[in-house]
C-alpha cells in the first residue's frame, strides 16, 4: 500500500518530523517533494493515529494508482467508480484537491489544472444523480485545494470523499484522504490555554510538537525543557503520551503558568492524567538538584532569543547580541551534559535576526568545546530532492517574512 502525506508551510521541518516518527511503522519513503511525500507501506497502518502525533502533516491517505497520463475522462471514470461502490447511507459529499509535485510554478500549474477539472466535479454529480445518489461537490474556497478544516467541517473524511490528485510532469495519481490534522484541538491548546503571553514570542504548539518529534521522544522515556516559559513544549510532551516531563524557568511567574497550563490540559482530557510532571525554578546554567544525573531522554527547548526588535538595530549591536546569546547557550549545554543519557539528542530553536535580505544567528561551531556537534535534522540528499537548505549548522529555518526574529532548529548530539 502506498500513502501520501502534504506537508505543511514548512516542508523541510514537516518531512523531518515525519522521518523521525515512522520508525513505528512500517514505511520506506519512495517520494519526497516540498508538497508531499510518498511512502510503501503495509496495509493497514493507522494513518489517524499518525497523523495525531504530526505537528506539521495536513493530511495523510492511500494512493489509488500508479502514475498514469492525464485525461479528464479517466479521472472521471476513477471518481465515479469509487463513489458509486461506496455504501449508499444518503447525500454523499465529495471533493478533490489538486497538488502539483514538481514544477518552476507549482501554484499556478495547480490553478491551471483545478480549471480544468471542473467539468470533472459536474459530470460525477451527473453520474451519481443518474445513479439515484444524492451529491454535493464540495469545492475550495480558494486555490485548488481543500483545506484540512474544509475536509473536516464538510465530513470528506468519515461520511465522504477527498480525492487528491498529486501531478509531476505530465503524470497524475490519484489518492484518497483517510485523515487530516487536529486544527481545532492545536487552536484550542494554543488560544485556549490559561497562561499565555504573545508579547513573549511564544513558541507555537505546532512548532514545539515538531521540535519533540524530531527529538524522537517516547511516552516511556523522560524530557526536560529548560526555558519552559508557559509550558509548551511540557504540554505538547504531555499531549504526545511522555508520562515523565520536566520544565523549569528562571522566572517563578513562568512556573506558574506552566503548572496552570498542565492542570488545564489535563482537565480537559488532553494529557494523560497519571503524568507527572516537575516544574521548577531555575538558571539553565546550572545543574538543577530536581533532574538525576544521567535521566534525560532528550532536552527540546527555545532558549532566550535576546531583547525584542525594532527592526532598526545596527548589525553590530545585533552581533554582540548574538555574542551574548552564544556564552548564555555555551553554559547551559555544558550544565546539561551530565544529565543526558548516552547518545541523548538536545533540539533548540535558536535565534534568527532577519536583516535586510539576510539571516544572521548563533555559529554552533563556537560552541564545539562542550562537546556537542549539531547533526543533520534530515538527510542532505533529501533537503536537495525538496530544493531547500539547510542552515550552516545544519539545522532548518523557521519564521514568516513579517517577522524580524526567526527561529533556527538545530539538534545537538554528544561527540
Amino acid at each position: 500500500m502506498r500513502y501520501f502525506f502534504i506537508l505543511g508551510s514548512n516542508p523541510a521541518l514537516s518531512a523531518a518530523e515525519i522521518l523521525a516518527s515512522a520508525y513505528h511503522d512500517p514505511f520506506a519513503v519512495t517520494e519526497i517533494h516540498k508538497q508531499a511525500l510518498v511512502f510503501e507501506g503495509m496495509e493497514g497502518v493507522d494513518t489517524r493515529e499518525f497523523i495525531s502525533r504530526l505537528g506539521g502533516t495536513i493530511k495523510i491517505g492511500k494512493l489509488l494508482t500508479e502514475y498514469l497520463d492525464f485525461d479528464e475522462n479517466e479521472i472521471i471514470r476513477l471518481l465515479s467508480d469509487s463513489l458509486l461502490g461506496r455504501p449508499n447511507t444518503g447525500k454523499l459529499n465529495f471533493g478533490f484537491s489538486v497538488y502539483v509535485l514538481e514544477s518552476d510554478n507549482p501554484a499556478r500549474k495547480a490553478a491551471t489544472i483545478a480549471g480544468k477539472l471542473r467539468r470533472v466535479g459536474m459530470e460525477v454529480k451527473r453520474i451519481l444523480k443518474e445513479a439515484g445518489i444524492s451529491s454535493r461537490w464540495v469545492r475550495p474556497t480558494t486555490g485548488p485545494t481543500l483545506t484540512s478544516v474544509q475536509v473536516e467541517k464538510n465530513g470528506l473524511v468519515d461520511d465522504g470523499v477527498e480525492f487528491v490528485i498529486l501531478f509531476k510532469g505530465v503524470k497524475m495519481m490519484l489518492g484518497v484522504t483517510d485523515a487530516v490534522q487536529h486544527f481545532e484541538e492545536f487552536s484550542e491548546v494554543d488560544y485556549g490555554r490559561p497562561s499565555r503571553d504573545p508579547l513573549q514570542g511564544m513558541l507555537p504548539p505546532k512548532l514545539a510538537r515538531m521540535m519533540l518529534n524530531i527529538a524522537n521522544i517516547q511516552p516511556g522515556e523522560k524530557v526536560w525543557d529548560p526555558f519552559c516559559g508557559s509550558g509548551t513544549v511540557v504540554t505538547e510532551a504531555l499531549r504526545l503520551g511522555v508520562l515523565d516531563v520536566a520544565g523549569s524557568d528562571i522566572n517563578p511567574d513562568a512556573i506558574k503558568g506552566t503548572l496552570d497550563n498542565v492542570a488545564w490540559l489535563k482537565d480537559r482530557g488532553l494529557a494523560p492524567k497519571e503524568a507527572q510532571v516537575t516544574a521548577f525554578k531555575s538558571d539553565a546554567r546550572e545543574v538543577p538538584r530536581e533532574i538525576r544525573l544521567g535521566s534525560l531522554d532528550a532536552i527540546v527547548t527555545e532558549p532566550y532569543l535576546g531583547p525584542p526588535r525594532n527592526g532598526y538595530e545596527p548589525r553590530r549591536e545585533l552581533e554582540n547580541r548574538l555574542a551574548d546569546l552564544t556564552d548564555l547557550y555555551r553554559a547551559a549545554l555544558l550544565a546539561w551534559k551530565p544529565l543526558l543519557k548516552p547518545n541523548a539528542p538536545v533540539v533548540m530553536a535558536l535565534p534568527l535576526y532577519i536583516v535586510g535580505l539576510e539571516r544572521i544567528g548563533i555559529q554552533t561551531i563556537d560552541m564545539v568545546d562542550t562537546g556537542f556537534r549539531t547533526e543533520h535534522i534530515i538527510p542532505p540528499m533529501l533537503t536537495e530532492r525538496m530544493s531547500i537548505q539547510e542552515t550552516k549548522n545544519r539545522g532548518l529555518p523557521y519564521g514568516r517574512l513579517d517577522q524580524k526574529v526567526w527561529r533556527e532548529i538545530v539538534r545537538f548530539r554528544m561527540k
